[in-house]
C-alpha cells in the first residue's frame, strides 16, 4: 500500500495486485490505485495496460 500511496503523491497511476492479504481492495482504491486485480490472470485478462 505505501508504494500506491508514494506512486500518487509522485503523480503516478498505479494498479495493484493483493498478495499475501496484507490490504484488502478497499484499502488499496483508498491509497490511490485506480484498479485492483485479484491476481494476475484477472490482471492480464483485462487487457492490461491497454486502456489505463
Amino acid at each position: 500500500m505505501w508504494d500506491v500511496e508514494a506512486a500518487r503523491k509522485a503523480g503516478l497511476r498505479t494498479v495493484a495486485v493483493p498478495t499475501g492479504g496484507a490490504f484488502s481492495q478497499a484499502e488499496l482504491e483508498h491509497a490511490g490505485a485506480v484498479a485492483v486485480y485479484q491476481d494476475c490472470d484477472e490482471l492480464l485478462r483485462s487487457g492490461f495496460p491497454a486502456g489505463l
